[in-house]
């Protein structure tokens, strides 16, 4: 945070749900589940899942005032810059803050990775222009990239939706683990990298892109005519393969998608198929009120209109929302008719729209999945992976400071360069923002679970307790006060930085203390044992090395190993120390070459 020039702040826990409403996103998070109560229904409506669930915690003073728990803090920290911050003189601005935020996650699991109380690391950036703006995006997407790779693990950038948060342009910072709850979307052969909800195949690509992409080999996946089915809503369970429903939130639209049974992937002896899923984050994109965490939603549709039979001026009127995939378009003649005026359901007609009606409303509402091609090149196949997401970075533009009036001043002098900044004299332009996320309690369980082996845990040096640990053998324990004191100070000659250390003086024996160390985790293990009594030398025994992979040691070219030791020899009064061996850990070398 230093480096972007931002100043930490603190923001508060409650939220005003004023603010909110102002943004539009408190009417996003209060969609409601169940019928109302003062209706009966004699179906049983499926519990549903945080799509449809508020994700807040929300409450009221005595006097009646509504508040929420922050799960995030646009609305509070573009009030606070709104009402302060006047001119584009006072521009750029960086603030930040390390704090709590709360959401009521249905199912918390996993430890630290899903919970509903979670600390997160939240920088928020106001620019006066969008071309500004853009920049500082670009800025710290560099600066987090570092920031990740301090940690020695592997990690992946992806292209992201932006979500409920808004904005149109987003990245994610992942590491790869089999207890994530993201998908990737990754190429074998070029850079490719995207988040599942806006991962996109190769034959959009083909349709979107004809004239500069080479089609041989991309057909419509193969497609036959007798791949497509009818939608039949009282069909028996056989009938129903290919065949996806969905429920608005205000359950008066019945979403029925029509899929293909089968899709083309490569593969090496010719063309293989396999079974069509639907990609519900693409449905999402067709029809965003979209619940997709009903179980039934023609048993919810059909209960909602049994309670439509009431008089409710407010209710809107039933229908079916039909959506085709977009391979339907590359077959001739179409499989499917389109337009149909309605359909039976419960013995009742209900008028039925085609969302593809229009040639240009076309998508792929087919999931990708491991052996589909690569939409951004040419020999690639794509493979699907699971992670846990640690960032996020969004470019907001106005999406919440144009609601909150948040405006500035403008510069006259950029007028010619960005279309935002009138050339009217004291004319006020919306300030333009970003906000960018680390979760800090998730990072910490997805690196311990990362590094993790069958003695405990491996901590980076970057965010381990202490990047040494100090033990001693019996008979060396009041002498092993020195070496703290040498290691964690700048005594005698030392012009090193002092070292993160820790002594281990409590009354046990060493093999526990052994163990007890290797199960915290520390990089760096110092033993103090025959050698030092015999010589003053001690031992020095590195427990970690990124992912156990051999490193090369610049001193003398040889390949390290991970739990290898090495001897130091202390002499000339504890004032520095004299190299006998190679040290493993390049951090630790770093901090002692001035010793030797």
């Amino acid at each position: 945070m230093l480096k972007l020039g931002a100043s930490k702040l603190s923001l508060s826990t409650f939220s005003s749900e004023d603010l909110w409403k102002k943004t539009g996103r408190l009417d996003s998070n209060s969609s409601e589940a169940s019928p109302r109560p003062n209706h009966t229904c004699s179906v049983a409506l499926p519990r549903t899942s945080l799509t449809c669930r508020s994700q807040l915690f929300r409450l009221q003073d005595r006097k009646g005032g509504k508040y929420l728990l922050s799960p995030t803090h646009e609305e509070e920290i573009t009030s606070l810059v709104g009402s302060i911050v006047k001119s584009y003189k006072e521009l750029p601005l960086r603030l930040y803050q390390i704090s709590r935020k709360y959401r009521d996650e249905p199912r918390p699991r996993q430890g630290l990775l899903r919970t509903r109380e979670f600390l997160m690391k939240d920088l928020y950036t106001f620019d006066a222009t969008t071309e500004q703006a853009l920049q500082t995006y670009q800025t710290v997407r560099e600066t987090y990239n570092a920031f990740f790779s301090e940690f020695k693990i592997p990690f992946l950038t992806a292209k992201a939706s932006s979500g409920e948060i808004g904005g149109n342009l987003s990245h994610e910072y992942h590491f790869l683990s089999k207890k994530g709850d993201d998908n990737l979307v990754c190429c074998s052969s070029c850079d490719y990298v995207a988040n599942e909800e806006v991962a996109e195949s190769r034959i959009t690509r083909v349709h979107r892109h004809p004239k500069s992409t080479d089609e041989e080999g991309f057909t419509p996946q193969g497609m036959e005519s007798s791949s497509w089915k009818q939608w039949n809503p009282e069909s028996q369970a056989d009938d129903k393969e290919n065949q996806w429903l969905g429920i608005s939130q205000d359950r008066s639209t019945l979403v029925y998608a029509s899929l293909p049974q089968e899709v083309e992937i490569r593969a090496v002896a010719g063309k293989r198929y396999r079974k069509a899923e639907i990609n519900p984050y693409a449905m999402k994109r067709v029809f965003p009120e979209l619940d997709l965490g009903v179980e039934d939603p023609l048993a919810v549709f059909n209960a909602e209109r049994i309670l439509g039979t009431t008089k409710d001026k407010n209710r809107k009127e039933a229908r079916v929302l039909r959506v085709v995939d977009m391979r339907y378009f590359l077959q001739q003649p179409p499989p499917v008719c389109l337009n149909p005026p309605s359909t039976l359901i419960g013995g009742v007609e209900v008028p039925v729209q085609d969302w593809c009606a229009e040639a240009d409303k076309v998508v792929d509402l087919v999931r990708i999945d491991t052996g589909d091609l690569c939409p951004n090149c040419d020999d690639g196949s794509l493979k699907v992976e699971s992670a846990v997401e640690l960032g996020h970075t969004f470019h907001l533009g106005t999406r919440y400071s144009a609601p909150l009036e948040a405006t500035i001043d403008a510069d006259l002098s950029q007028k010619d360069r960005q279309r935002e900044v009138s050339n009217i004299p004291g004319q006020s332009v919306t300030v333009q923002m970003g906000c960018h996320g680390i979760g800090v309690s998730r990072l910490i369980a997805a690196v311990a679970d990362s590094l993790a082996d069958s003695k405990g845990l491996n901590w980076p040096r970057v965010m381990a307790p202490f990047e040494t640990i100090i033990i001693p053998t019996k008979g060396s324990e009041s002498e092993s006060a020195d070496v703290y004191d040498l290691l964690t100070t700048n005594k005698g000659q030392c012009s090193q930085e002092p070292i993160d250390a820790i002594l281990d003086d409590r009354k046990r024996d060493f093999g526990w203390k052994i163990k007890d160390a290797d199960m915290i985790g520390y990089p760096i293990i110092v033993i103090l044992g025959r050698d030092w009594k015999r010589e003053g030398k001690f031992s020095v025994l590195k427990e970690f090395v990124s992912g156990d992979v051999p490193q090369v040691c610049p001193t003398t070219g040889q390949q390290e190993q991970p739990n290898t030791l090495f001897k130091w020899t202390l002499a000339s009064g504890l004032s520095f120390f004299e190299f006998i061996g190679v040290i493993s850990c390049p951090s630790f070398k770093e901090k002692l070459q001035d010793y030797v």
